[in-house]
């Protein structure tokens, strides 16, 4: 009796229980099918994309090895900013007046060129710049600067500099072609503007008319050592006084070496020397109004030294500078008046020393005193009058302070005086000078 009775426990139990499990299993097979059905569908629909998207690779190679095998080339993008020159202008105007007639100005045992005077009476334009600069290429950079003067109530325009120049040759090798400003001194190479003092150093004006520019090649070689030494040399077509005159060929050369260091932190240094070497044909000798040429041979000889000081190494609240220069020239040939030609030899010497001292921001003074000689000798004498070359006089010397505000490094307020003894009659000499800089402004030299 226990097995049956068990076996309908056992029936009387799973009767009741039966057809709702059987349900539940009937819908959770219907839904795995639904779910099979789905992923089956999107498989498809991934297949079909992919299938799409390897008939457009294969297309766009196709394309692409097309184009390659073209003969005619893609054009290159264009950029209408290629040539975008940077434009710097400076405004130089001045007030000047002399105690003297400057139309008398002379200047003892030398000969003054036309341009080498002093600057308008009165209030005038000075000498402002106009320049334009740009990288070319990756290999060259151009640069020109035109001058406007004022010229006895006439505005002048001249080109001052007109250049190429390498970038980046490597091997500390720099080449310049075209116009610049000669490398024989220190304060040579520098626009008016960048001088600290209104007017030209009494030798710049004798030897050179203020200064001294070249129409030529200029190659100079930095060399690869801790201490910064620079040589290099020019050669030109002689045009600029005192090489004035005609030539075939070369008509100038020159040749420099520059080297500068620290002392600490507070102490820098620069030091240069330079010889210049031309033989001149029909020189003009003397004033404007001379008739008497000369032919021969002109060498220059320059000595250059640069000493500065700022606390620090920072000269934004005080700096100090000195700079002195020394030159040589030496003319041997012969003096030449209506075919008549008379042996000549001619030592002129003299420099300069100056002080320029920024005692608080803004503010910065300066002295400044020229010194001259010369030793003129020719067969017939009477040719120095004639050409109105001053012999009798002592050897000038000159005495000059400023006074300068600076707002920024975009502006300047210059006072400056001169006690003149270039000739006979002394000369009391007072400038007010204004200089601005408007557009690129480039990093300042040493």
């Amino acid at each position: 009796m226990k097995p049956l009775k068990l076996t309908l426990l056992i029936a009387a139990v799973l009767t009741p229980v039966s057809p709702i499990f059987a349900g539940n299993l009937s819908d959770l097979k219907a839904e795995i099918s639904q779910m099979r059905a789905d992923y089956e569908q999107r498989i498809q629909q991934l297949e079909q994309r992919l299938a799409k998207a390897e008939v457009t690779t294969s297309n766009v190679q196709e394309e692409v090895a097309t184009v390659k095998a073209s003969s005619t080339p893609l054009p290159p993008p264009t950029n209408r900013n290629t040539f975008n020159p940077a434009i710097s202008v400076i405004l130089n105007g001045q007030f000047s007046n002399y105690s003297n007639n400057p139309d008398n100005y002379a200047l003892n045992g030398f000969s003054l060129q036309q341009d080498a005077g002093l600057a308008t009476k009165g209030l005038s334009l000075g000498e402002s710049e106009m320049t334009l600069s740009s990288n070319i290429d990756q290999l060259l950079a151009g640069q020109i600067t035109f001058a406007l003067a004022d010229d006895v109530g006439n505005t002048t325009i001249n080109i001052e500099e007109a250049f190429i120049e390498t970038l980046g040759l490597g091997h500390g090798l720099t080449v310049r072609a075209g116009r610049f400003f000669s490398p024989i001194g220190y304060l040579n190479e520098r626009h008016a503007h960048a001088w600290n003092f209104a007017d030209a150093p009494l030798i710049y004006r004798g030897l050179f008319g203020d200064q001294l520019s070249t129409d030529g090649l200029k190659i100079s070689y930095l060399l690869p050592t801790d201490q910064m030494i620079e040589l290099g040399g020019t050669i030109g077509n002689g045009d600029s006084y005192p090489g004035h005159g005609t030539h075939s060929g070369i008509g100038d050369w020159l040749v420099f070496a520059k080297t500068a260091g620290d002392i600490g932190i507070n102490h820098s240094w620069q030091a240069g020397v330079a010889h210049w070497q031309s033989s001149p044909q029909s020189r003009t000798f003397g004033d404007a109004n001379s008739n008497v040429t000369y032919n021969g041979d002109t060498d220059i000889s320059n000595v250059s030294l640069i000493y500065k000081w700022a606390p620090n190494g920072n000269p934004t609240q005080q700096n100090f500078t000195l700079l002195g220069e020394y030159f040589y020239q030496h003319d041997n040939g012969s003096l030449n008046q209506n075919s008549t030609a008379t042996a000549y030899n001619g030592k002129q010497y003299g420099g300069y020393v100056e002080g320029m001292y920024q005692f608080i921001p803004h503010w910065r003074t300066g002295l400044r005193y020229d010194r001259l000689g010369s030793s003129l000798s020719a067969e017939n004498t009477n040719i120095f009058n004639d050409a109105n070359i001053n012999l009798t006089g002592s050897d000038p010397q000159r005495y000059s302070m400023m006074l300068e505000w600076l707002p920024s490094e975009f502006s300047r307020v210059r006072a400056q005086i001169n006690h003149d003894q270039s000739s006979r009659n002394d000369d009391t000499q007072f400038f007010l000078q204004y200089t601005v800089s408007m557009g690129a402004h480039g990093a300042h030299s040493y």
